[in-house]
């Protein structure tokens, strides 16, 4: 039986604004990364403005202080972020939308460019039944490598959907499928469905998507 899915963005989708520069902050202020790291994760950042194809390279600038920390040691970590920081800035309208969908049969999936450091606790905060987010590797000790998987945005948004829904043995009812997003790098996800949702969208999805629904919730 094809299934109903419901595909959202989370990063100024379902939580506003940026999470992972957040979360180095965090990081840094509980000791678990030096502050010489938000000078690494600041020349990520200006060497992606310049060239947007070395976004995963910004990534393993931002998040190489991971190296050698257990998933517990991270999961622990990434618990306190959301008590402390992300929670609070969750869009309401988009918590009550998850929990109408699911109401309605939808699984709910959020497809993120942030990392799965943080990003693989999110059910349980959210109403979500799994997250997709950049891959961050571990070893055979559970230890995180400190390399970052390609970026989850833009066009690996449906390559990480497929090898999803092939890993899970499900059949999308794609007409009946939503998709929620606020940034050009969200059209691929949206497209792949029969109802795109742009959440707050800047000019150029708008441009892109020009007959789909648009909610406000910031």
């Amino acid at each position: 039986m094809a299934e109903k899915i419901a595909f959202f963005d989370f990063d100024d989708t379902l939580c506003r604004g940026d999470s992972i520069l957040p979360f180095l902050l965090y990081s840094v202020r509980r000791g678990y990364a030096p502050a010489t790291q938000v000078l690494r994760a600041l020349w990520g950042y200006v060497r992606w403005r310049i060239n947007p194809s070395r976004a995963t390279s910004a990534k393993n600038l931002t998040l190489s202080y991971i190296r050698g920390r257990t998933r517990g040691e991270l999961d622990a970590l990434s618990r306190d972020f959301f008590r402390d920081r992300l929670e609070k800035r969750f869009f309401p309208q988009g918590r009550q939308e998850l929990e109408r969908l699911r109401g309605e049969g939808f699984r709910v999936v959020v497809v993120s460019a942030s990392t799965e450091v943080y990003m693989r606790l999110l059910p349980d905060y959210l109403p979500v039944d799994d997250v997709i987010a950049t891959r961050c590797p571990t070893d055979d000790q559970g230890r995180y490598t400190g390399e970052i998987g390609e970026n989850c945005k833009g066009d690996e948004k449906p390559r990480r959907i497929r090898a999803w829904l092939d890993a899970q043995g499900l059949t999308p009812d794609w007409p009946a499928c939503r998709a929620y997003g606020d940034s050009l790098s969200d059209a691929p996800m949206l497209e792949l469905t029969g109802h795109p949702v742009l959440v707050d969208p800047k000019p150029a999805l708008s441009a892109r998507l020009p007959d789909a629904e648009r909610v406000r919730w910031h």
